[in-house]
């Protein structure tokens, strides 16, 4: 019997609980003092169900070994990412292998033109964060 978590709506309030959890342990356990990073990130179009105004939004703030995670929009971040919600879904419920990792660092893309800010300062462990995410999205 495997013991699965239930789906949640992404960016929804109990998704961005679900990411206060993770994040809460992943941070704890790897974070780095003296290490700080912040990420708001703003899906336009959601459904209501999600965010009755039409726009979810939700943000962290690391610092060393501790985390800070909440709904709404956060202007004072070191990234911002913005994206209709529909069409982040596909990359929010996919997980990223070793495989699709390293297609990525040889591909080098171009910067997204929906995210501000430098996202090479991001601790690795956020890879973890995403794939822990991405399994209970719905």
């Amino acid at each position: 019997m495997t013991d699965s978590k239930p789906k949640l709506d992404f960016a929804s309030a109990a998704w961005i609980d679900e990411a206060r959890v993770v994040l809460e342990d992943l941070v704890g356990r790897l974070g780095e003092n003296g290490r700080s990073f912040s990420v708001c990130e703003i899906f336009a179009n959601a459904p209501r169900h999600v965010a009755a105004s039409g726009t979810a939004a939700w943000h962290f703030y690391i610092d060393g070994r501790t985390v800070r995670v909440g709904p709404g929009v956060a202007n004072d971040v070191d990234v911002t990412i913005r994206a209709d919600y529909e069409a982040a879904l596909p990359a929010a419920r996919l997980v990223y292998t070793a495989e699709i990792l390293a297609e990525r660092a040889r591909a080098r893309p171009a910067p997204s033109p929906g995210v501000s800010g430098d996202m090479s300062r991001a601790p690795a462990y956020l890879v973890e964060l995403h794939n822990r995410l991405a399994v209970v999205t719905a």
